[in-house]
């Protein structure tokens, strides 16, 4: 029998490997998400398909009427099992196949009554506690690294993420119908300056220049393996510690006097402490995304890895940055995993760009044509049909690029968001009306809180979106 060459060996067994679950593939210069069976399709589907959009005093009556009082547990999710929540359950998979959605993305309770009722897809979120919001400013993510400066190389780092695969990964590595697992919202691997807050203009000289992620490891005492990390770095890009202390306005003779310092204000050279805190943070980009594969990869050695959601409204006014996190992740990752809003036109530059350095296929993970929908009052029919045509135009274009393979909407249901209805419930009559003010009370969906579709805005999207992989396979190839 001919020996196979070890290369060649390798690569057989990566397909075998992934024979059986989803995959990505790409054919004729077109990017694809692969079936379990190998066929080809392109992900389209819904966040937020969560009980809470259920739950406001806007659909009360509804919900007693249609479910019974045995929906919700006490706690405020599904209570999984019972009649009602398998009602529910098919009740969404049945607007999913009528609208042509084959996922449930981000932010969806890994529900057994939905993924018993439809035959979608499922994003698996391996949720840590994180510092940052998905769209913090620096202030912010000072304030926040401060509390929990999240050390990527101790110990409990690496602990926490391994106890989470085995309590999340382990039990779907086997599951065919896991579209693949994904990290955290809007990592800050680009960072907004919010210069007119009040609270941007208290932080030190270090705080505005260092990266805050990096200034939160240097601050840790000398013992801490991140603080030990950043000194490593240092040693690498300074000849000697007076140095590299002249740089953070220190006069010290050892590297162990750098090491003890803690507390970082003024700055001797902003310029090289700004890109010493850069050069760090790719350290911890690259730990971070080292240790969360191997956790994964420890228990699944088959489904995709979509890595963080990357907030590319901020990272693309950052494209440098943005460049220097994609040469890291890139290793670690199977796609690129975005959120992006708006026109196709302001996304284009920014979509090739991720492509050009990962050669990766793209999935939109958290999209809508625009944000915040507004509350559209008695002009609704109208409104809703703008939208609804605007929507499936811009949408035809992203898939004509030929590795843009996933488009996932940032809500199912036009529910009252969670902080307007948590207002009302405390009875915070001045939250409430900002919300009112601005018309964001409601999330941006395809169905009102009733249930019932919204046909304006749904009859053109539905064309849209059962074109999507035609357009893709034939537009992508020309390209």
């Amino acid at each position: 029998m001919k020996l196979i060459s070890p290369v060649l060996g390798l690569l057989f067994a990566a397909v075998v490997a992934r024979a059986g679950f989803v995959s990505v593939e790409q054919e004729a210069g077109v990017w694809w998400f692969k079936s379990p069976e190998g066929k080809p399709f392109v992900s389209i589907g819904a966040n937020h398909v969560e009980p809470v959009y259920w739950q406001s005093p806007n659909n009360k009556t509804f919900i007693a009427e249609t479910y019974g009082p045995e929906l919700f547990a006490a706690d405020g999710g599904l209570r999984e099992g019972s009649p009602a929540a398998a009602k529910w359950g098919r009740r969404v998979a049945q607007n999913f196949d009528a609208w042509g959605f084959n996922t449930l993305g981000f932010h969806n309770p890994l529900s057994k009554s939905l993924q018993s009722a439809g035959a979608a897809y499922y994003v698996i979120e391996l949720d840590l506690h994180v510092p940052w919001g998905w769209n913090s400013p620096r202030s912010a993510l000072v304030r926040a690294f401060r509390r929990n400066p999240l050390d990527v190389f101790g110990d409990e780092f690496v602990a926490a993420v391994n106890a989470n695969a085995a309590a999340v990964v382990q039990p779907y590595a086997d599951d065919p119908r896991v579209l693949g697992y994904a990290y955290t919202d809007g990592p800050p691997w680009t960072v907004d300056d919010d210069t007119g807050d009040a609270a941007f203009q208290k932080l030190s000289v270090a705080g505005k220049k260092i990266h805050p992620w990096s200034l939160a490891l240097m601050s840790l005492p000398a013992t801490a393996k991140g603080k030990q990390a950043w000194l490593a770095l240092m040693k690498e890009r300074y000849p000697a510690p007076d140095k590299a202390g002249a740089t953070y306005a220190l006069t010290i003779t050892s590297w162990d006097e750098l090491a003890a310092h803690t507390t970082w204000t003024k700055l001797g050279d902003a310029a090289r402490a700004a890109e010493d805190g850069q050069a760090f943070l790719l350290k911890i980009m690259q730990q971070w995304y080292a240790v969360r594969k191997a956790g994964i990869r420890k228990y699944d050695a088959n489904h995709l890895i979509l890595g963080d959601k990357l907030n590319m409204n901020r990272d693309s006014r950052h494209p440098a940055e943005l460049t220097q996190s994609l040469r890291v992740m890139k290793p670690h990752v199977d796609v690129i995993n975005i959120q992006y809003y708006g026109y196709f036109e302001k996304q284009r530059e920014a979509l090739a760009l991720l492509h050009r350095e990962t050669q990766l296929p793209i999935l939109n993970g958290d999209t809508t044509f625009t944000p915040y929908w507004k509350d559209p009052g008695a002009d609704a029919a109208d409104y809703y049909r703008q939208l609804g045509e605007a929507y499936a135009g811009e949408l035809t274009k992203l898939f004509t690029l030929p590795y843009f393979i996933g488009w996932h909407h940032c809500g199912y249901v036009r529910g009252l968001r969670p902080p307007y209805a948590a207002a009302l419930k405390r009875g915070d009559q001045k939250a409430a009306e900002e919300f009112v003010k601005g018309r964001h009370t409601l999330r941006e969906g395809f169905i009102t809180e009733t249930e019932e579709p919204i046909a304006p805005l749904l009859t053109p999207l539905v064309a849209a979106w059962k074109k999507c992989a035609a357009v893709h396979r034939a537009g992508g190839a020309t390209k």
